[in-house]
């Protein structure tokens, strides 16, 4: 099984992002996925992602969010994380915009493994250390160093 840390390289790894709300947010990380080894098509994901977020909406509690698809046009478990500049609203619980984002595409025979690393991500996430720590990341080799220790 993979592990964070084997999915996350820097190139899609973004400091900074704007977007206007969750959906902008969505195109813009999946508009730098384009050429990602492991997704086909990235205007077909985009609709998955979108149309689950649509349906039940990936806001975590802590200013994160966890949008996702399993995907046709998925050939492996695909990451890509972005800070935003300001919060967006993804839905979460408690009402706080999110500005932790980790975005995953899984292909349908994977769902066990994205699960797997779902549930890391969100121990993870519960900590503040860890949430602060990537809020003042000043790299995308410091976000990955994060997350290469778990």
């Amino acid at each position: 099984m993979k592990e964070i840390r084997d999915l996350i390289h820097p190139e899609y790894v973004f400091l900074d992002l704007t977007g206007k709300d969750k959906f902008d947010v969505i195109h813009k990380i999946i508009l730098q996925m384009r050429g990602m080894p492991g997704l086909q098509d990235a205007g077909v994901f985009e609709e998955e992602v979108v149309r689950r977020e649509r349906e039940i909406p990936t806001g975590l509690q802590m200013g994160a969010a966890l949008p996702h698809a399993r995907s046709r046009v998925v050939d492996e478990i695909v990451m890509a994380f972005a800070r935003l500049k300001r919060g967006v609203n993804f839905g979460a619980g408690d009402n706080e915009p999110a500005r932790l984002v980790f975005l995953f595409g899984v292909p349908n025979d994977q769902i066990n493994d994205y699960l797997k690393l779902i549930a890391k991500l969100c121990r993870l996430l519960k900590q503040p250390d860890f949430r602060k720590n990537l809020m003042t990341a000043k790299s995308a080799e410091e976000v990955i160093q994060l997350l290469y220790d778990v």
